[in-house]
């Protein structure tokens, strides 16, 4: 299939190409509008263990990152979100407060990265530094020599730019899938109407062979 056949398809249903590239954007337009704003919230921490006499700098380092790996799985338990509930004197279950969390570790670093996502900005950042301020008040009960320390609170600000809908992507992506459903559209309407008048050609045919015989 070449250009020249794939332009001469568009040509010639290029209303129904427009009409599904309408449905498409239209489609987008609509999820941008009526979609519900989530926005996420950002706290970060910093984890390593207290020196000793026995222990060397690299040692104290790669224990840290370790510690890190734990930190981030007893940040996600429901005891820390329960303590969370309390604070901050919610509704919602420790379950249903723990699918709004999550924590991620960089490899190579002691950060831990904690996100916190609602449909309020300030709702985010408050789940967010409780539940950053909740760990470093229990975190000595898990490992007694270990620091924990609030790096970046959440703050309104960097909350406050939804994190979904994503209008701009999702407006390109409805173009891009609205284009090649035009295409796709034309090339089917096109082989379509061929195989039609090749059938018309074949009945003339089969017409004119019969006044002839």
């Amino acid at each position: 299939m070449n250009g020249i056949y794939l332009w001469k398809a568009v040509k010639k249903h290029y209303m129904a190409c427009a009409a599904a590239l309408l449905v498409c954007i239209v489609s987008a337009i609509l999820v941008n509008l009526f979609v519900r704003p989530s926005y996420q919230a950002s706290a970060s921490l910093v984890a390593n263990i207290g020196s000793t006499a026995n222990s060397g700098t690299y040692n104290e380092f790669l224990a840290s990152q370790m510690l890190t790996k734990t930190y981030e799985k007893a940040i996600q338990s429901r005891y820390i979100a329960n303590e969370v509930v309390k604070k901050l004197n919610m509704n919602e279950s420790a379950y249903d407060l723990l699918k709004t969390i999550k924590v991620r570790t960089d490899p190579g670093t002691l950060v831990i990265m904690l996100y916190a996502d609602a449909s309020d900005p300030r709702k985010a950042v408050a789940i967010a530094n409780a539940f950053a301020e909740s760990f470093i008040t229990d975190s000595k009960q898990i490992v007694q020599n270990a620091n924990v320390t609030l790096l970046d609170k959440a703050d309104l600000q960097q909350a406050s730019i939804p994190v979904s809908p994503k209008k701009t992507f999702n407006l390109a992506l409805s173009v891009l899938i609205g284009l090649f459903a035009a295409l796709s559209m034309a090339i089917g309407l096109e082989k379509r109407r061929m195989v039609r008048k090749k059938e018309r050609l074949q009945k003339i045919g089969l017409e004119l062979s019969e006044l002839s015989a």
